[in-house]
Order: structure tokens, then sequence, then C-alpha cells
């Protein structure tokens, strides 16, 4: 008993002292966003400050700002609808077939998505530029889908590997067709791991900026390119730094709550097999 009453201590210590050292960098942004350029220097630093809004006010108040929140709305909602319909039909596909190497093919996949997007920069660079994809969203929704589609692929490989094939095969025997069976029985038993799928490739897409900063110029800036605004010569603005911050942030977070019953059953959906 005295066994198990100490582990539980140490347990929930451990927990509370991880959830200290990953939350306490987003307090300390979030604390710093609400000072001024004067206390974003202050030393000894400030751990706790009045809520004071005029950064925010600041921050929307630039002139294309506004072009650079439609431009990361448009460039993430389209990537992640393409790439999950794409991706979710490849992977069931990909599932369901009988194909030699398809096993191979799904590695070559995954593997795809480890390739480092700097090594691959100045080709596509050179492409856009010829095709007229350059600074446009289209570019950038091209960019985002290569980049999740594997990924898509991989992770709802697992999901539906664990529907039975045997739910399926009484739906065709009853006259069900394969794209209905899909649609109709295996999609909504992996709607949690569809969900989880969702959330990360967004989070992926809305904060990319390696090739938002390269591939864009004045038009398809997105939203994490505002924050090359506060670095100039003269110093960074770390108060206006984290104020863009959270104002990135936010959008995933907010996502992710309405997401988050089907995120926890979806990242551990097949991790227990009976």
């Amino acid at each position: 008993m005295k066994q198990s009453v100490t582990s539980k201590i140490v347990n929930y210590t451990i927990a509370c002292l991880s959830a200290v050292f990953f939350i306490f960098p987003l307090y300390w942004t979030l604390v710093t966003s609400f000072k001024t350029y004067k206390e974003a220097f202050q030393q000894p630093p400030t751990f706790l400050v009045w809520p004071n809004f005029n950064n925010y006010i600041a921050f929307f108040r630039q002139s294309d700002i506004l072009l650079f929140l439609k431009n990361s709305v448009v460039v993430t909602l389209v990537s992640v609808i393409i790439s999950m319909v794409v991706g979710v039909i490849a992977s069931y596909a990909l599932t369901r077939s009988r194909l030699p190497g398809k096993e191979g093919f799904g590695l070559f996949l995954l593997a795809s998505r480890f390739i480092p997007p700097i090594s691959t920069l100045i080709p596509i660079y050179l492409i856009f530029r010829k095709v007229g994809l350059y600074d446009t969203r289209l570019g950038l929704i091209l960019l985002n889908c290569a980049m999740n589609i594997p990924y898509v692929v991989w992770m709802m490989r697992g999901f539906i590997q664990e529907v039975p094939i045997e739910i399926e095969e009484s739906a065709w025997v009853d006259g069900c067709g394969k794209l209905r069976a899909m649609t109709s029985i295996v999609l909504p038993m992996c709607r949690s791991g569809m969900a989880a799928t969702a959330v990360l490739i967004m989070v992926f897409t809305w904060n990319e900026y390696l090739y938002a900063m390269m591939m864009t110029s004045v038009n398809a800036k997105t939203l994490p390119l505002s924050m090359m605004n506060y670095m100039g010569e003269m110093g960074i603005e770390w108060n206006m730094m984290a104020t863009a911050g959270i104002v990135i942030l936010l959008p995933t977070i907010i996502f992710s709550i309405f997401t988050h019953r089907n995120l926890g059953s979806g990242l551990s959906f097949g991790a227990v097999k009976g």
C-alpha cells in the first residue's frame, strides 16, 4: 500500500514538472506579449503583468496583416482538404489492395516525408519561377499537399488496418460497392484517426515557414512571415514577436479544442491489439 501511494506521488510529481516544463515557454510568450518594448528587456524580468492589448492592436493595424491572415487561412484550409481527400483514398487503396510491393511503396512515401525541405528549395524555386507559381497561393498549396499527403497515407493506413475486412466483405455481399463501403463503413469507423491526422497536418501547414518565406515576395505571404517585420538592424522587438507568436498559435489551439474528443482517441487508436 505504501509503495502504491509513493509511486502515485512520484508519478504526479513527474507529470506536474513535465507540464510546467512544456507550458512555461507558452506562458512566457503570453506575458511578453503584454509588455512594452522597454519592459521586455527589463532585468530582472517580471513574470506577472497586467494584460495590456496595445501590442495586439498595433499588430492588427499593420497594412498587410489581413492579407497575411487571409493567405494563411486559404492555403491551410485548401491544403488540409486536398491532403485528407487524396491521402485517405490512397491509403485505403494501399491498405486493401493485394498488389505486390505495396509495403515498399508505403515505406517510400514515408521516406519522402523526411527529405529535408532545404535540399529541394533551389529546384522548386526555379520550377515555380518558370511555370508562374512563384508568389501564388496555388504554389504554396501544391507544396503543402506534396509534403502532407505521404504523411496522411501513412497515418491513415494504421487506422484503416484496424477495421476488419470482414465488415466490408459483408457489405459487398449485400450489393454495396467498394467506394460506398469505404465512405459509409470504413471512414466513419476511422473518424477519430481522421480528426487526429487533420489536426496534425493543419498545424504543419499553418506553421510552415521555409517555403512560405522563399516562394513568396508580396502577394502570397502567410501569417508566420509577419514575425520578420520585427527583426531589424536596430534589434528585435521581442514584445511584438511574442504578440505575433500568440496570434499565430491561437487558430491551432481553437481547432484542437473543437476536435479534442477525437484527437486523443485517434492518436491512441490501434495502439493496443487484442
